[in-house]
């Protein structure tokens, strides 16, 4: 499984993403929906000298939302991504990661940014979260 496919699965376990809403994938529809986009980075964070290495994904969690000058209707939009930093951090204190599979040990999945408007327009708006999952690579992983 690659990472993005783990980190999918991971957040679509989200108890606070909206049912029936599909989870994509560097795309984001014109209507209510979510994605996640991978983001460039220096993929290896340290070298360890048994061939190990800590090592770093990042990428942004987005989502397309009902937008405008109803700021009750805004005011959930922020709190979602809110409530949704919150969850991150629960897992992290409980050791919660995204499976990915064999000789990669996810530790930390650090928050870069607040949920924020990414892009407004009349009706909706791109909203969006800045993470970074890191992990450890043991060395057996290329080697099977």
């Amino acid at each position: 499984m690659t990472i993005i496919q783990a980190i999918r699965e991971y957040i679509s376990a989200c108890p606070l993403l909206k049912n029936g809403i599909i989870l994509g994938i560097d795309k984001l529809e014109a209507d209510v929906s979510y994605t996640i986009d991978t983001t460039p980075c220096p993929p290896i964070v340290q070298k360890y000298t048994d061939g190990g290495s800590k090592r770093q994904f990042q990428f942004v969690f987005a989502s397309r939302e009902k937008y405008g000058e109803k700021v009750l209707e805004n005011l959930q939009n922020s709190g979602f991504y809110e409530a949704f930093a919150d969850w991150l951090e629960k897992n992290n204190w409980r050791g919660i990661f995204p499976d990915l599979g064999e000789y990669r040990t996810p530790f930390k999945i650090e928050i870069l940014s607040n949920g924020y408007a990414y892009d407004t327009g009349d009706n909706t708006a791109r909203y969006q979260i800045q993470l970074n999952l890191l992990y450890y690579q043991d060395r057996r992983y290329f080697n099977g």
